[in-house]
């Protein structure tokens, strides 16, 4: 599966104000069925899940219904800091059943107000048009160099 990956400017500021602690507060994934999101100026602005679930000015997001499907909390989760690198680290997301459509999965701090108008948005993977229907279980996997790596220079 061909994944394309962004993280959302957002995030930065976040934890610079520290309304956000990636190795602390509840981070979850959700995954979206139908829609069309594009990386551009207006999706890079993005900050809440409401936002992602409200698109990139091409129509609205629909979340995955059934089909063993629900959010996840994201287990074992690190942030490490090796001097000039940052990495946030998880296990692999899976939904045992897995009997459902995904096209975008979609990375958040559930802990900052516990709503999607409030939760803050990490990043999102573009899973490529390439779906999970009929895969059990349905696995997201995380790299060896952690869901998200942030280099200081």
């Amino acid at each position: 599966m061909s994944v394309t990956a962004h993280v959302y400017p957002s995030l930065d500021l976040a934890i610079g104000n520290k309304t956000v602690n990636l190795g602390t507060d509840t981070l979850k994934v959700l995954m979206i069925g139908a829609g069309t999101y594009n990386w551009n100026a207006t999706s890079q602005g993005h900050v809440h899940v409401s936002d992602f679930l409200a698109g990139s000015g091409s129509g609205t997001m629909t979340e995955v219904v059934g089909g063993g499907y629900s959010r996840l909390t994201l287990s074992s989760v690190t942030w490490t800091d090796s001097g000039l690198i940052s990495t946030l680290g998880c296990a692999n997301p899976s939904w045992a059943s897995g009997t459902f459509t995904a096209l975008y999965a979609v990375f958040f701090d559930n802990t900052v107000g516990g709503t999607d108008s409030t939760n803050q948005l990490i990043g999102y993977w573009d899973l490529g048009g390439i779906t999970g229907t009929g895969v059990a279980p349905f696995t997201l996997t995380i790299s060896g160099s952690g869901l998200l790596t942030v280099t200081a220079s």
